[in-house]
């Protein structure tokens, strides 16, 4: 498999694949409006129990993150192949790793939108006190949700994109709001001791690291629509950098002025910190208005993820990696087949994951398992353009490989580092997903008649 391309030539926007080609705008809201989903309204009372020390924590989860940015704008730049990790992990290890990536992060994808759902409707009940009373009606709005946003996915890319772009700027001004004009209320005296854990600095801030680095999955999305994005080679790194930039900025601006607006003690105790941050900053009133903003930065966060997790399987069934119905595109160019798949495997779900417990604990084992699922295609990624970097590339002056090697290392480690936190439950869960890729490998390449898994060589899908 050759994997000698440098500068590939980006598709003129009315050849580009998808119907009408999306641009930096709305890729920028695929990055950032996947990224800020639900878990930051409830981040901050998690991050209390440690202390302000936290706050690091959350630093170097936001580097990781850019790494991971950089890493994907690297690729993007020489190879903005449709399906994103997939054909980046493709490109590096061969057959076997591309569709172990488009495996797990497929699953990881409609798990999420899963989670997210849950998440939604528990916003939506501090709203409606009586659907947070009726396990019948919270399943009934949760899969509601999951089906209404997959229908708007089949309208094409454009179409679910614009969605994306809108729902993105109605969460991150509220939330810039807070990190900004929120500081009036901003006192020091709330901070408290730095430390509360009782063990070292450096053991405090792995475990805020810990809790922050799930934040972050959705660095990618803006390369899984790969050339059907307008001049995708200088789009989608532009768009990857931008939006994580913008959702770190947002994290750590909002996450420091509610830290400064409760009493620490108050803070750790909140079920809800934002609204009652909020409460604090701006009266009474603004407590409902951050719950309407966090049931649209869930809708937002599923919107992003359901358009995913019809683009990347529809990249690998295009080249016999996947099974064909998740290849057929409707008129929109939409990949509806896959995308009522992936929703209904996300609806279903949501159903069983009401089934016991409550909210938080549906929301927290589901959100573990998307995650951890999705880490694997990061260190995919990170791994295979650490190849090409060190034994692909061809010989002779190139600007900045030496950074791009650092670079590309750190976020490998990062990746690894990540995934080993999960718990130890989790990681046997992954690793176990990864197993029953093997011979689902082998059944996939059956079904597809391709019987080489040598799919199409990948020198024609760059060029094309």
């Amino acid at each position: 498999m050759s994997t000698t391309i440098e500068e590939p030539t980006s598709t003129a926007p009315e050849d580009a694949p998808g119907g009408k080609p999306i641009g930096l705008g709305i890729s920028t809201a695929l990055v950032a409006g996947t990224i800020i989903g639900s878990g930051i309204f409830t981040l901050p009372a998690a991050l209390a129990a440690i202390g302000p020390i936290s706050i690091l924590g959350f630093v170097v989860s936001s580097i990781g993150a850019m790494l991971l940015a950089l890493v994907f704008s690297y690729v993007a730049r020489r190879f903005p192949a449709a399906g994103g990790p997939y054909a980046y992990a493709r490109e590096g290890f061969g057959d076997f790793m591309g569709f172990q990536t488009v495996w797990n992060y497929w699953i990881g994808a409609w798990v999420g939108v899963a989670a997210i759902s849950v998440s939604a409707v528990g916003y939506l009940g501090s709203l409606v006190p009586a659907l947070s009373e009726n396990r019948f009606a919270q399943i009934a709005v949760a899969v509601t949700l999951v089906m209404v946003l997959t229908y708007v996915a089949t309208r094409g890319l454009a179409a679910g994109g614009s969605l994306s772009f809108v729902l993105m700027i109605l969460k991150v001004v509220p939330l810039l709001i807070i990190g900004t004009v929120g500081f009036v209320a901003f006192d020091a005296a709330n901070l408290g001791p730095a430390n509360l854990t009782g063990s070292s600095t450096m053991t405090a801030i792995g475990a805020a690291v810990t809790l922050t680095l799930f934040a972050y999955i959705g660095v990618e999305s803006a390369s899984i629509p790969g050339q059907a994005v307008k001049n995708p080679t200088v789009t989608i790194p532009r768009a990857t950098l931008i939006g994580t930039g913008l959702a770190a900025v947002v994290y750590l601006l909002s996450t420091v002025a509610v830290f400064g607006a409760l009493p620490n003690a108050q803070l750790a105790a909140s079920e809800a910190p934002f609204a009652d941050a909020a409460e604090a900053m701006f009266g009474g009133w603004a407590g409902p208005a951050i719950a309407v903003v966090a049931v649209i930065s869930c809708i937002g966060a599923m919107n992003g993820l359901i358009l995913l997790a019809g683009q990347m399987p529809l990249a690998a069934a295009k080249e016999k990696l996947a099974p064909k119905a998740f290849g057929l595109t409707n008129k929109n160019a939409a990949p509806a087949v896959g995308l009522f798949i992936s929703g209904g495997l996300a609806a279903v779900m949501t159903y069983f994951g009401f089934g016991e417990g409550g909210l938080v604990e549906v929301y927290t084992k589901l959100l573990l398992i998307s995650t951890l699922a999705t880490l694997l295609p990061y260190l995919m990624v990170a791994a295979a353009e650490l190849r090409y970097l060190i034994v692909d590339r061809q010989p002779g002056p190139a600007a900045g490989v030496g950074l791009k090697i650092l670079v590309t290392s750190l976020s490998v480690l990062y990746s690894i580092w990540a995934m080993s936190q999960a718990g130890t439950e989790e990681v046997y869960l992954g690793f176990m997903l990864f197993l029953v890729g093997v011979p689902l490998f082998v059944v996939v390449l059956r079904m597809v008649g391709n019987r080489s898994g040598a799919g199409h060589d990948i020198t024609d899908r760059a060029g094309s």
